[in-house]
């Protein structure tokens, strides 16, 4: 008889329900910087999406997780508009301008590619530290926000440390995470790894890559944006660090340790190295050489990431042998 090993859907379960279960292990810092790394897990499965699906290696990700955050704080703040057309402000941004990069970007490969979604991040960047009336420049926006109408009669405490926060957000990923496996499962997600897989395949078969490259990278760009406001709204402030280049190397590297494709490995990632990050800093300045050393036993240990080893654990194939 051969051993019972749990599916990948009572591990899902199971870790839903650990993080459901985590903010009363701590206090309202812990519940803080829980929050914030799921904002930073939705965000980066949002990026699975363009480089672990389609093969696509963006570094203006973050540009669309800072607009989005920048669009919400305007329109609540400079425009003093409600919520949810706040919210609509914030994800539209982040879509447009993602629909402005692919537009431009898709039109080259490879280095070009990566290089056109330099300029872009580093050109948005540029305007929002100059455009001090509207961004607040250095300074950013504080989002003096104590209760938030999420739905009529139901009020949710934005406040930093608030566990209703927190549970928001970790509602916000599991939609997210629940929308992204059905898109990857889907004939436009067939299509993006095929993209993948042999793009000049794909384009002999009559698919209109460009337009599905363009397509994928206003989803992510709207997820993002979405993990932008979350992030900006559990933290009260928005600044121009969501938008730096760093930051979008970042998720690239959480996505390549995740394990590309499988969309929980990213989020984990994000998640544990996000935690790993801020409790290392406050017990040591050289805390980048632990982060360093970390990085390199996952890759020597599960050279196809953290989603890998889980799949393999699971006695599941590799994303590369399934798609």
């Amino acid at each position: 008889m051969s051993a019972w090993r749990p599916g990948r859907r009572t591990v899902l379960l199971g870790g839903l329900a650990l993080l459901a279960v985590l903010p009363w292990l701590g206090g309202p810092y812990t519940t803080l910087i829980l929050t914030a790394a799921l904002a930073l897990g939705l965000f980066a499965l949002s990026y699975d999406l363009v480089l672990g699906v389609t093969g696509l290696v963006s570094v203006s990700h973050a540009t669309l997780f800072g607009v989005g955050a920048y669009g919400m704080a305007i329109g609540m703040t400079r425009l003093e508009a409600p919520f949810w057309p706040s919210v609509l402000l914030g994800i539209g941004a982040a879509a447009a301008l993602a629909w402005v990069i692919g537009f431009f970007s898709v039109r080259t490969a490879g280095p070009g590619f990566i290089i056109m979604t330099v300029i872009f991040a580093h050109a948005v960047e540029s305007i929002a530290n100059v455009w001090t009336g509207l961004t607040g420049g250095e300074n950013g926006i504080i989002l003096a926000v104590s209760r938030v109408a999420l739905l009529p009669g139901l009020d949710v405490r934005f406040t930093a440390g608030s566990r209703s926060a927190y549970y928001v957000v970790l509602a916000c990923l599991a939609l997210a995470y629940a929308l992204c496996h059905w898109l990857v499962g889907s004939r436009l997600g067939l299509i993006l790894k095929a993209i993948k897989g042999n793009e000049p395949r794909a384009l002999a078969l009559g698919h209109r890559v460009g337009v599905y490259k363009v397509v994928v990278n206003v989803i992510a760009g709207a997820l993002a944006g979405v993990g932008g406001m979350l992030y900006g709204l559990s933290q009260g402030f928005v600044s121009v660090d969501l938008l730096r280049v760093l930051l979008s190397i970042e998720v690239v590297v959480w996505t390549i340790l995740g394990g590309p494709g499988t969309l929980i490995g990213p989020v984990l990632a994000a998640i544990l190295m996000s935690l790993g990050v801020d409790y290392l800093r406050s017990v040591t300045h050289q805390y980048l050489f632990a982060v360093g050393a970390v990085t390199l036993l996952v890759v020597l240990v599960a050279p196809d990431g953290v989603g890998g080893l889980i799949d393999r654990l699971l006695g599941r194939p590799a994303p590369a042998a399934r798609s």
